[in-house]
């Protein structure tokens, strides 16, 4: 089985292909004000493999991973310009069900801002999300790269999305009690970072009404979460679904993550959430809202235009095994063939919304 981490510099290409996609524009042209302010995420930023050093107590991290507390951690890495740089932050793990089920959780890092500041960096956006494999193994560091993708593919859909930079990751234990861990990873973009790209904000209501909701953006949300069949999110209560408000809508816009309990990704620890009756998690369920039924239908030519480009994205990313990718672009091809079938699409996503 190839192992990702020990083909980075055969795959260069890949990963430079799949971010100019991701900065190409597939909607209609939509202008956003850019902020020319470095970020930590922008330090982190390329259009190749970040190659990222963690030094930690890693025993200390896994041992006391439910308890979410911060430590000190160093990260060393090479800047765009071949500098040798180390930066030091704290570290700690997050997510749920992941906290139980991986030996490495996700993790987060923060920066401390007095320091953003001295070094000419954005301070309002001081953390970024960190995803690493499950466990070790070149299986798991195959799951990262599936969800990478599934980010990717989100991206060249829509402009309202998260950035991500992939990184291959060597987790060092400062106290030298544990074997150095090598994974894929990826770094997501701080949400404050994200919003303030379209001259907005996040905003996460305990109930968010769906009155206030871009319906053009949440029809399209809906269907991407079919197409890639994942059921971990909903709009109510803002699980896995961020909002903007920004200053040229009176909309909150929706913006999808999170997509590891995908049936595209396909991990064996993924679950449908409990109100689902089914067992496997590469069955698709339709949870689009009944209130918004009628713009369904209004999204399906923004699938089939970018059909070749998805595919594309999925085919040239030659990190993952082609077996693999194939399995991608199997499970693309069904959602593809539901929705340019009128019976079909009727039956299982227009009779199927669900009413909240």
């Amino acid at each position: 089985m190839i192992n990702p981490l020990h083909q980075i510099g055969k795959y260069r290409f890949s990963i430079l292909f799949v971010s100019s996609l991701f900065f190409s524009t597939f909607l209609p042209a939509q202008t956003f004000p850019t902020d020319t302010i470095p970020t930590i995420f922008k330090e982190f930023q390329r259009d190749s493999i970040l190659e990222l050093i963690i030094t930690t107590d890693t025993k200390q991290l896994i041992k006391k991973k439910f308890d979410e507390n911060w430590q000190p951690v160093s990260l060393d890495f090479v800047t765009v310009d071949q500098q040798q740089k180390t930066y030091d932050a704290k570290i700690r793990t997050r997510g749920n069900i992941r906290k139980k089920i991986c030996y490495y959780p996700p993790l987060k890092l923060k920066f401390k801002k007095e320091w953003l500041n001295e070094n000419g960096l954005d301070s309002n956006f001081n953390d970024l999300k960190l995803v690493i494999g499950c466990k070790k193994g070149s299986y798991y560091s195959k799951l990262v790269l599936k969800e990478y993708l599934t980010y990717q593919l989100y991206a060249a859909l829509t402009d309202f999305s998260f950035q991500t930079q992939l990184v291959s990751v060597k987790m060092i234990d400062s106290k030298g009690e544990q074997e150095m861990v090598e994974t894929i990873g990826f770094l997501i973009e701080n949400q404050d970072e994200m919003a303030n790209r379209f001259n907005g904000r996040c905003t996460k209501p305990k109930v968010m009404r769906s009155k206030s909701v871009d319906i053009k953006q949440w029809a399209f949300l809906s269907l991407f979460e079919y197409m890639i069949g994942n059921t971990d999110w909903a709009m109510p209560n803002s699980h896995n679904v961020r909002y903007i408000v920004t200053r040229t809508s009176n909309k909150v816009i929706p913006i999808a993550y999170d997509f590891d309990y995908s049936g595209l990704v396909d991990a064996p620890y993924a679950a449908h959430r409990e109100s689902i009756d089914l067992k496997e998690i590469t069955t698709r369920y339709f949870l689009g809202s009944c209130k918004i039924r009628d713009h369904f239908e209004q999204q399906i030519p923004l699938f089939l235009e970018n059909k070749d480009t998805l595919f594309r994205m999925v085919n040239e990313f030659d990190m993952l095994p082609a077996k693999d990718r194939k399995g991608m672009i199997k499970y693309l091809n069904e959602f593809y063939d539901l929705i340019t079938k009128p019976k079909s699409f009727k039956r299982y996503i227009i009779d199927k919304c669900i009413d909240h």
